[in-house]
Formats: C-alpha cells, structure tokens, sequence
C-alpha cells in the first residue's frame, strides 16, 4: 500500500500545481476542458473546483497514511475514496472524449487514480472499520 498512496499523493500533488498553473495563465488555458472554455472567468471557476476537487483525495490519504490528524474515521475514508476512485472513472471516459490530445493522455493517469483509490478504499484487516 505505502507505494500506492504514495503514488496517488505525488499525482494529486501535481495535478494540483498544474490547475494552480493554469489559474495564474502560466499554462494555457486551452489544455483543459476539452479546449473549449473560452471564457476566463469560467476558466478560474472549473480550475478552482478542479483544484478542490485534487487536493481533497490528497488530504483524506495524507489523513489514512496518519501524516495528519484524523479528521475522518476509517469509514468515512473508505467511503471518500471509493466514491473518488467513481468519479476518477468517470473522468478517465471524459478525458477519452475530450479534444486535446494532453487530456486523452491524462487517462490513463485517471484511470490509475480510480484503480488506485478502490484499492485504498477496501479496509485491510489491521483497520478499525
């Protein structure tokens, strides 16, 4: 496991400096979104969402892993991270159908996130559950 969360911890980690990237037009905008997303302002409004959305699975590993407080219970984290490793699939199809050839690459990065995070979901017989 230990190389797994680590994993998905240094994913989110730059998942997160890249949605910080585009939110300062360091990056292009049109990466993202399918290319699509014209507007600034929209732009800062998904990559501030997108930003959450990446740091939060970060947090609740960083809490499983006992690198910070628990703010969370072994179920609730369970619970967090299947229905992140839901919503990672649901991405991966999304990024498949998108546009850019960037975001058809990142599936298979999400794909690994939704794999990855089922496997942090199911608690291992040492767990309080």
């Amino acid at each position: 496991m230990k190389n797994i969360d680590n994993t998905v911890l240094v994913i989110a980690a730059a998942y997160c400096l890249l949605h910080l990237l585009i939110l300062l037009q360091i990056m292009p905008l049109n990466i993202v979104w399918g290319g699509k997303i014209e507007s600034v302002d929209t732009i800062y409004i998904l990559e501030g969402i997108a930003l959450v959305t990446m740091a939060f699975p970060g947090l609740v590993i960083m809490i499983k892993k006992r690198i910070i407080k628990p703010i969370f219970g072994e179920k609730a984290i369970s619970r967090i991270l299947l229905i992140y490793a839901f919503f990672f699939m649901l991405n991966t199809v999304g990024n498949l159908l998108a546009e850019t050839y960037i975001e058809k690459v990142q599936a298979a990065i999400t794909l690994y996130l939704a794999v990855a995070l089922f496997y942090l979901s199911k608690p291992k017989p040492h767990e309080n559950t």
